[in-house]
C-alpha cells in the first residue's frame, strides 16, 4: 500500500503535461529503518523519467541524491515532508548547472566536423586529442581507427561487438603480444551519463600513444603486458546523452537503448526503453540492487546477457581467459575502489587479502597527486549491494586476479555528482592513472618474475640434459 502511494505521488500527471520550472536534485537523508526501506523500494521501482536516483539508498543516515522532473517536484517535496525526511535541494536548476560546468557546447572543441577534419588533415596524422573536453562517439571511434592505422607497431583496433542500434564497440590493444604474456582490460562508459569515466579512459589512450617515448613506465607496459582499453561500452546510450546536452532528461540517461519493455509497477503498466548493462551480467542475476521494472534506471533486463552489448563483452573477456590477469571498469561518481563481491556483506573472493592489498596501495598512490581521498572495499561495505555487475562476473567466472570497479570524482558527499567541472577532468584522469599503474605494475612485475624463473628452469634442464648426454657418450 505504501509503495502504491509513493508511486502515485510521483507519476501523477496533470491534464496539462507541459514541463514547467526546472529539474532539481534533492539530497535526502533517511534517518530511520522505515524511511530507508521506503527509499530503497522507490529506488527499485521509480520511473527514471520522474525520479532518477544519482546515489542509491544504502544505510540509515546516508545521503541519497535524486533528480526529479519539474512536473513532479511539488509532489515529491510533499511526500518527503509528509514522511518526515530530512532533505535539501542540492541543485535548484540542473539545466543551468550543465551549461555552467560543462562549458559552451557550441565551441569548436565540441564540434564533430572540426575534429574529424583534424583527424583526417592532409598534412599528416594527429594522434593527440585535446584533453579536458567531451567528444562524440564518432570522433572517438575515428581517433581509435587512425591510431591503429598509423601506429600498427604499438596499437591494434579491436571490435568487441555491435550495439542494438548498430554501432561498433571499439577499443585498442596495446603491447607486443606473445602467448605467455598477461592481459589487462580497462573499460568505461557502460553507464551512458558517466562522461568523466569516458574522458578518463580516453586520457589513458592519449597518454600511452603520445607519452610512450618519454615515459619508461609506459614503455615497460608495452614491452611486458598486453593492455586493452575500450573507452565506451555503451555507445548508443552515450550518444543519446549528447542529443540534447543541456536537457537533464537526455544528459542523465544511464541505460542502453534497447527497445521498450513493459511491466506492471504497482499502479500501471509502464513501458520504457533501455537496460542497465551493469546489472545484466550473469552473476547473481536480479538478486539485489537491480530491478525488474523496465522504467527503473537499474532495470536488469529480461535475462542475463539478454543485451547484445553485455553478451558480446562477456564473450570478448572469456576469449582472454587464462591470460586475463586484471580487469578495471571506470565509473563515476563517489571516489571508491570497489572489489568483489558486492551482492552481500562479508562475502569475499578466496584471494581477498591480495585483492585488498593492491586496492589499498592503489588508493594511496592515487591520493598522492592531489590529496583526493578514496575508500576501498566491496559494494555493500562502501556504497550499496548490487548484483549482475561486470567485475563480479569476471571475478567469479573467469577467475581474474585483480577485478575492480573505480568510481571517479566527485566524492559521495559532493552535490554536483555527474556534472563534473571540466577543469577537473584532466586532474581526475591523471590521479586515476596513478592508481591504475599500481595494478599494471603488479601484473608486469609478476610476469617478469615468472619469466625469470622459467628461464632459470630452462637453463637448469638444459644443463642437466647436456650432463646426461656427456655421461651417455662416455658409457658408449
Amino acid at each position: 500500500m505504501i509503495l502504491r502511494v509513493i508511486l502515485a505521488l510521483l507519476i501523477a500527471v496533470h491534464s496539462s503535461c507541459q514541463e514547467h520550472g526546472a529539474f532539481k536534485v534533492f539530497r535526502v537523508l533517511p534517518t530511520t529503518n522505515q524511511q530507508l526501506l521506503q527509499m530503497i523500494r522507490l529506488f527499485e521501482t521509480a520511473d527514471t523519467d520522474r525520479a532518477d536516483f544519482w546515489h542509491a539508498p544504502s544505510v540509515v543516515n546516508g545521503t541519497v541524491d535524486i533528480m526529479v522532473a519539474p512536473e513532479h517536484t511539488d509532489q515529491f517535496r510533499q511526500y518527503l515532508e509528509k514522511h518526515g525526511y530530512t532533505f535539501q535541494v542540492a541543485i535548484d536548476d540542473l539545466h543551468k548547472l550543465l551549461i555552467e560546468k560543462e562549458g559552451n557546447l557550441s565551441t569548436h572543441s565540441n564540434d564533430d566536423a572540426f575534429f574529424l577534419k583534424r583527424l583526417h588533415d592532409d598534412v599528416g596524422f594527429h594522434s593527440r586529442l585535446r584533453m579536458g573536453e567531451y567528444y562524440s562517439y564518432s570522433v572517438l571511434s575515428t581517433w581509435l581507427e587512425r591510431i591503429a592505422e598509423n601506429m600498427p607497431d604499438i596499437a591494434k583496433l579491436i571490435k568487441v561487438g555491435t550495439t542494438i542500434e548498430g554501432r561498433d564497440i571499439l577499443g585498442l590493444k596495446f603491447g607486443k603480444d606473445t602467448p605467455d604474456k598477461k592481459i589487462v582490460v580497462i573499460d568505461a562508459g557502460i553507464h551512458a551519463r558517466e562522461w568523466a569515466a569516458i574522458h578518463t579512459a580516453s586520457y589513458f589512450i592519449n597518454l600511452i600513444v603520445n607519452g610512450r617515448e618519454e615515459d619508461p613506465q609506459i614503455q615497460n607496459y608495452l614491452d611486458n603486458i598486453v593492455l586493452y582499453i575500450i573507452p565506451v561500452l555503451n555507445p548508443d546510450g552515450y550518444e543519446y546523452t549528447r542529443t540534447d546536452k543541456t536537457n537533464p532528461r537526455a544528459r542523465m540517461w544511464r541505460k542502453s537503448r534497447s527497445p521498450k519493455a513493459c511491466a506492471f509497477d504497482g499502479v500501471r503498466n509502464s513501458c520504457c526503453m533501455g537496460v542497465d548493462l551493469n546489472r545484466n551480467f550473469d552473476f547473481r542475476f536480479s538478486e539485489i540492487g537491480a530491478s525488474r521494472y523496465p522504467c527503473s534506471e537499474i532495470y536488469h533486463g529480461p535475462s542475463a546477457f539478454s543485451e547484445p552489448e553485455s553478451k558480446a563483452y562477456s564473450q570478448f573477456l572469456t576469449s582472454l581467459k587464462g591470460r586475463l590477469e586484471a580487469y578495471i571498469t571506470l565509473h563515476s561518481y563517489s571516489q571508491l575502489w570497489i572489489y568483489s563481491y558486492s551482492h552481500r556483506k562479508f562475502t569475499y573472493a578466496p584471494d581477498i587479502e591480495e585483492t585488498r592489498r593492491v586496492a589499498a596501495k592503489a588508493v594511496q598512490e592515487l591520493g598522492r597527486m592531489y590529496g583526493t581521498k578514496y575508500r576501498h572495499g566491496t559494494g555493500p561495505e562502501i556504497i550499496y549491494a548490487f548484483s549482475g555487475g561486470s567485475t563480479d562476473w569476471a571475478k567469479e567466472t573467469l577467475k581474474i586476479k585483480y577485478s575492480y570497479t573505480i568510481e571517479l570524482r566527485p566524492g559521495y558527499e559532493e552535490w554536483n555528482g555527474f556534472v563534473l567541472d571540466k577543469n577537473q577532468l584532466i586532474p581526475t584522469a591523471k590521479e586515476t592513472w596513478a592508481g591504475v599503474t599500481v595494478v599494471l605494475d603488479e601484473v608486469t612485475n609478476q610476469w617478469k618474475s615468472s619469466r625469470a624463473i622459467r628461464r632459470r628452469n630452462r637453463k637448469i634442464v638444459s644443463g642437466q640434459t647436456a650432463t646426461l648426454s656427456r655421461k651417455s657418450g662416455r658409457v658408449n
